[in-house]
């Protein structure tokens, strides 16, 4: 099993919590960031279909027509389709759809490595821990991790602040004892009583 010094368990233990808290934010801020970008993507295409459906139609024209002189018409009209042209430009300038699958797909990457790390907690707080094991899996995890967020789209502050009313959480990316115990499962939180089980 290899040699350990006292200690060495909580102490990998107190660093495999720590690292699973803050993937657990940034797995959330990523689904977050998706759902932001969804809904900005799906306000696009709304407004584009609504824009085409308004400038290609008679409908403006008849309706600009009625109320409006022939020239105030025309530049109804002609505004209208420049509205629609400028929202096309734009879907495809802020490209909300690839930015949504890219933010889908880290999180996706974060939600494996938070899993692992859960499964790290399980083995350390286990009566017959091979630690030696545990931290070869700690640094496996760690290299993951580095992956994962050397590939990462940026989250903004706003995705940030969601995910931490997602997670109930009111202080920044530190985490005390009972927060931790919080997001983990009851089985494995520290502060928990044998008798509870």
């Amino acid at each position: 099993m290899g040699t350990s010094t006292p200690g060495e368990r909580d102490f990998l233990l107190a660093q495999a919590r720590e690292l699973y808290g803050r993937v657990v934010y940034s797995h959330k801020a990523h689904e977050k960031q998706a759902d932001i970008y969804d809904a900005r993507h799906r306000r696009f295409q709304w407004c584009k279909v609504s824009l085409a459906a308004a400038s290609s139609g008679t409908f403006l024209a008849a309706l600009a027509g009625v109320f409006l002189e022939a020239q105030i018409s025309s530049l109804v009209i002609s505004f209208v389709a420049l509205l629609l042209s400028a929202a096309t430009l734009a879907g495809d300038t802020f490209e909300y759809g690839e930015a949504t699958q890219r933010h889908r797909d880290c999180a996706a990457r974060l939600w494996s490595v938070r899993e692992s790390y859960l499964s790290l907690i399980v083995t350390l707080q286990s009566s017959g821990a091979d630690l030696p094991a545990a931290r070869e899996r700690r640094d496996d995890l760690q290299a993951e991790l580095k992956e994962a967020y050397g590939n990462a789209p940026r989250t903004s502050p706003r995705a940030y602040r969601k995910a931490q009313r997602g997670l109930q959480n009111q202080g920044d990316i530190s985490f005390d004892p009972g927060e931790l115990d919080r997001l983990l499962p009851e089985q494995l939180r520290q502060g928990r009583d044998d008798a509870d089980v």
